[in-house]
């Protein structure tokens, strides 16, 4: 089962162009469920069909959930799927505060389990933010299911408190469980929409998968990271999406 990450930049950059090389690497990478980030509420900024629904029908995903936020109606997030989904979910729903506006959630069936996984994109600004939104998204999921998947745009590298809180709390990062599977997502020396801050930054994983599990942790096969090349010569996105490959029985 592979599971996969994108953060697709909600920028009007070379939009049409991205959103085609968006597709591509969609079909390229072939996930069983991905989550999307930043993802914009209209194709054209009018009214109409989202940009989750216009990849769901160019790529053939089965499933589509949109979920926009309450705060920022023009974006939102987004889980594609092939896999049948049991339930949806937001933070938003909730009783939580404003500031914790920053997941959507799933279930599905599959080799007999139930999996969750969570779809996140944290605040960008303050460290203090993410940490009480990674607070309340542990708190949200709660025991969970046998399987608990928590993936998107961390906004913070692996050395980072929230990272810390998280293994503590039994989540496993992908990427480090995988030889060669810790790769910079923000790649400031190559990616051409961040080359104006190769000078200030250093390559960094922002973008990770993390996973829970009751019993034995399933066989991970791969991790990688993906959106590095474009059939269109235009990079889809300011971030590289990650996945990882699950041998699940």
């Amino acid at each position: 089962m592979r599971i996969a990450t994108f953060n697709i930049w909600n920028n009007s950059t070379s939009w049409s162009e991205r959103i085609e090389a968006i597709c591509q690497q969609v079909k390229v990478v072939d996930a069983d469920v991905l989550a999307l980030q930043e993802v914009r509420t209209y194709m054209d900024g009018e009214q109409g069909i989202d940009v989750a629904r216009h990849i769901t029908n160019e790529t053939g995903y089965s499933f589509c959930v949109f979920l926009t936020y309450p705060d920022s109606p023009d974006e939102g997030l987004a889980i594609l799927s092939n896999i049948p989904l049991d339930t949806h979910d937001a933070i938003w729903h909730h009783d939580v505060e404003e500031a914790n506006y920053c997941a959507m959630r799933v279930t599905f069936q599959a080799a007999g389990h139930t999996f969750g996984l969570t779809n996140v994109h944290l605040n960008w600004r303050s460290p203090d933010i993410r940490a009480a939104q990674v607070r309340a998204v542990h708190e949200w999921i709660g025991e969970g299911e046998h399987y608990e998947l928590l993936c998107g745009d961390f906004n913070d590298d692996p050395r980072s408190k929230i990272h810390r809180d998280l293994t503590d709390h039994r989540w496993i990062d992908v990427a480090i469980c995988h030889r060669g599977g810790d790769k910079p997502t923000l790649d400031y020396l190559h990616n051409p929409y961040l080359k104006q801050d190769a000078l200030l930054k250093q390559p960094a994983r922002y973008d990770w998968i993390l996973l829970r599990c009751v019993e034995d942790v399933p066989l991970i096969s791969n991790v990688d990271v993906f959106g590095k090349t474009s059939v269109t010569d235009v990079l889809p996105s300011d971030h590289y999406g990650v996945f990882v490959d699950f041998d699940i029985t």
